[in-house]
């Protein structure tokens, strides 16, 4: 009898141990709510149809050799973007922790190298996953930084999504010369033709990408331009920390990818797996 009670007790603690969690698989109210929020704050871009272009000039000519040479992309995808920055109360809903210098619900994550980016991504997918609120077959990922460049631009040509004058930067974005520091909540400055809200300025963001100098062989389909085993990835949309010219459209940033700064996040891109 005692052998018997013996293998039940251990049989149930095994059980125990690898059954989820309640809490795993019910997302509180709170953490639901924002989750929803989430998902419904992402901006579907149809490449070709109604006010997207099929195609748009990536880089500047007149810009850094590494925005060099300009070049024609034709995005072979249609996806959604989300119109602000990862704010603090999302970060914290999915991954349990908040790594953030300036705190605030509401004010975009920073202080997350690029494979923090990636694992809330894939955390975010699982997520929502599981609160139906997206397919089976849906991700949330980084955007390639082809898909960055063509949602801040927002069907324009000009140096920022506004036009040339970098002194209308005020009004569209946080930089040297209007920021004391990383504090706003997220999507305070006017947004672009799209409603893509801080692209310009605020926080460096993740792309995909792995850095290479300059766009000689760069993909011409949008997808993300990789190498294997890259220490340097792409940062795009200039920061608070950085002056107007830094904020431009075409403006990048190689980083070493265990970069963590607070003046760096992310802005997520939802697509169909593959």
């Amino acid at each position: 009898m005692r052998f018997r009670i013996a293998i039940f007790v251990a049989l149930s603690l095994i059980c125990a141990a690898v059954a989820p969690s309640a809490s795993a698989a019910e997302p509180t109210a709170e953490t639901l709510a924002i989750l929803k929020t989430f998902r419904a704050e992402f901006v579907d871009v149809r490449p070709g149809k109604g006010d997207f272009p099929a195609e748009f000039s990536m880089g500047d000519a007149a810009g850094e050799p590494d925005e060099r040479p300009p070049h024609t992309v034709k995005i072979a995808r249609p996806f959604a973007i989300a119109r602000y920055e990862v704010p603090q109360n999302l970060w914290q809903a999915v991954m349990g922790e908040n790594p953030s210098r300036w705190k605030g619900p509401r004010n975009s994550v920073e202080m997350l190298s690029y494979a923090d980016a990636v694992q809330f991504c894939k955390k975010a997918t699982e997520q929502l996953r599981a609160a139906d609120l997206i397919r089976a077959n849906q991700v949330v990922r980084l955007p390639s930084e082809a898909e960055w460049e063509y949602s801040a631009r927002a069907g324009t040509k000009t140096r920022f999504s506004f036009g040339d004058n970098a002194r209308d930067l005020d009004e569209y974005g946080w930089h040297t010369g209007n920021a004391a520091g990383n504090d706003p909540a997220v999507g305070v400055k006017r947004g672009n033709a799209w409603k893509l809200h801080d692209t310009h300025g605020y926080l460096w963001e993740w792309c995909a990408d792995a850095w290479h100098d300059n766009y000689e062989g760069a993909p011409a389909d949008g997808s993300a331009w990789n190498a294997e085993n890259a220490k340097q990835r792409v940062l795009r949309g200039g920061s608070w920390k950085d002056k107007a010219d830094r904020c431009r459209s075409a403006s990048r940033r190689a980083a070493n990818a265990d970069l963590k700064d607070d003046a760096v996040g992310l802005r997520c891109v939802l697509g169909d797996e593959g």
